[in-house]
């Protein structure tokens, strides 16, 4: 029964996993087309844009979807279908009330304040219509979160991947439309950089409309159901696990915000003035960053899978199969981010023309991927031990972390510039993954081999990175992408081959 489990949760995790690559493969090529539109210079000042929208957009849906799915799975555990259905629906009526009215705060203080926003805090004019115009997805982030955390508390987990991906592709389509038609002749970054949030904000709007219209039309009804019927335990159910999430990410989005904010003002005073450091901030944060995060999709969606089943573990008096799962999850995780991390260290250069047609984030791609595996881990027991009630120790975590990389901003980086801010990257992520391993290490007793599970994976990436390294460089490719590709494919069978023969006899990781 368990393997059977098991089976469809890889399953489950691998179609999930296609929809993402999906996704962020159609947001690669966009970035490629961005960074062609707008320069470097472009995505640094849309990354600034972001900087706020994130903080006032994290205010509208932060813990909804955690919540969500996380309370629907544990109040429909151990009923019949129809009472386990209509306590989730009562979960997510409750939910959308809360989002509804929070989103619709954060959306007018970032409409109304936006004036106030880009000319004191941001210091750029060309932010104001931006800001206002991206004001106008929150309220449809937060549902769109709430319906996302139903669907997969419901395991009906192929529903948020499709609006997903529908969401891409409307942002895409719209922002593309907006750049040919309307914006044909524009040079301005900033007129620019409207048309792309406008796409950025279609895209949310449909993708809400998406999930309403499969949830309303593709749904079992529950008869009898009487949603606000004990409404008020409900709604201090939804506070009590959103409360936490919510002020770790008001915190931390907060201060991240004041960091995105100061960075190019440091990088400013380092020198070059505010274009270069417009420029090398959207090269950090516009290119580098998401090309590293782009394999993360994989462990993304297993985590999305198992953040219910985790719960609904949870509840139960014995953890042993909840600490056997964070057990299955982490050998895999270390395994899979050693791998990733490895490959960008191999070829950063290739990754960095495939991504952007440019070697300008070949640097930042290859100090960065020394980090990758940290920052992997890290986010993967941030997510487990939240779904294990630990909220506030990841509060306190990322606050802690996040205090001390504004103290390093403002002290280090005027006298280093975009070099000492990468190493300042390596510093704290490798800080933040200490301290949330080592709490879902005392929490959960899960033990990781040093020579199976760190050694082998690092030999077995080094091994294979290096035959497909001497292989790609034999052969004439006829564009870069070429290359990477085989590098890639390359990379991953010689990993594989030798995974498969390693002392652990290949036996597959069950989660």
């Amino acid at each position: 029964m368990l393997k059977k489990a098991s089976v469809k949760t890889v399953r489950a995790a691998a179609v999930l996993t296609v929809f993402s690559l999906i996704c962020k493969a159609l947001g690669m090529f966009f970035r490629l087309y961005l960074s062609g539109r707008i320069g470097s210079e472009g995505l640094g000042l849309y990354q600034l844009i972001l900087s706020l929208y994130s903080l006032f957009s994290t205010f509208a849906t932060s813990g909804f979807l955690v919540a969500v799915s996380r309370l629907a799975a544990e109040k429909s555990e151990g009923k019949s279908e129809l009472q386990g259905r209509a306590e989730a629906k009562k979960v997510l009526y409750v939910s959308g009330i809360i989002a509804l009215s929070v989103s619709s705060v954060a959306a007018a203080l970032m409409f109304f304040g936006a004036k106030t926003f880009s000319a004191e805090f941001l210091k750029d004019a060309r932010t104001l219509v931006p800001l206002k115009v991206l004001s106008l997805s929150m309220p449809f982030m937060a549902l769109s979160a709430c319906l996302k955390g139903y669907f997969i508390a419901t395991r009906r987990v192929y529903r948020p991947a499709f609006a997903s991906l529908f969401e891409q592709v409307m942002k895409i389509s719209v922002t593309v439309f907006v750049f040919s038609t309307a914006m044909r002749t524009s040079t301005d970054i900033g007129v620019l950089c409207t048309g792309i949030v406008i796409g950025v904000t279609v895209g949310e709007i449909l993708s809400y409309l998406f999930l309403a219209f499969l949830y309303l039309f593709f749904t079992p009804k529950s008869k009898g159901l009487f949603p606000f019927r004990g409404a008020k335990e409900s709604a201090t159910d939804v506070l009590s696990v959103t409360a936490p999430i919510a002020l770790s990410s008001y915190l931390t989005s907060a201060l991240h915000t004041v960091e995105s904010v100061l960075i190019p003002i440091q990088f400013g005073r380092y020198g070059g003035g505010s274009a270069k450091a417009l420029s090398d901030f959207g090269m950090i944060r516009g290119m580098a960053i998401p090309a590293l995060f782009f394999p993360f999709a994989f462990l993304n969606s297993l985590l999305s899978i198992l953040v219910p089943e985790l719960s609904r573990l949870n509840t139960l008096d014995d953890k042993l199969l909840r600490n056997r799962k964070v057990q299955r999850i982490m050998e895999f995780t270390v395994t899979f981010s050693i791998f990733c991390g490895g490959v960008f260290l191999f070829f950063p250069r290739d990754v960095s023309l495939t991504l952007y047609a440019s070697d300008e984030a070949t640097d930042a791609i290859r100090i960065l991927a020394l980090v990758t595996p940290f920052m992997y881990i890290e986010t993967i027991c941030d997510g487990l031990l939240k779904s294990i009630g630990e909220q506030m120790k990841t509060l306190k975590y990322g606050l802690f972390n996040s205090v001390l990389r504004i103290s390093v901003i403002l002290t280090v980086i005027p006298l280093s510039g975009s070099f000492g801010y990468l190493w300042l990257l390596v510093a704290s992520n490798i800080f933040s993954f200490v301290l949330c391993f080592c709490r879902l290490k005392k929490v959960t007793a899960f033990k990781l081999n040093g020579f199976s599970h760190v050694f082998l994976p690092c030999l077995y990436t080094f091994l294979s990175g290096t035959v497909a390294f001497k292989l790609a460089d034999s052969f004439i490719f006829g564009a870069i992408w070429q290359k990477t590709a085989v590098e890639c494919v390359v990379c991953i069978l010689v990993f594989a081959l030798l995974f498969r023969l390693s002392p652990r006899k290949g036996k597959a990781v069950e989660l």
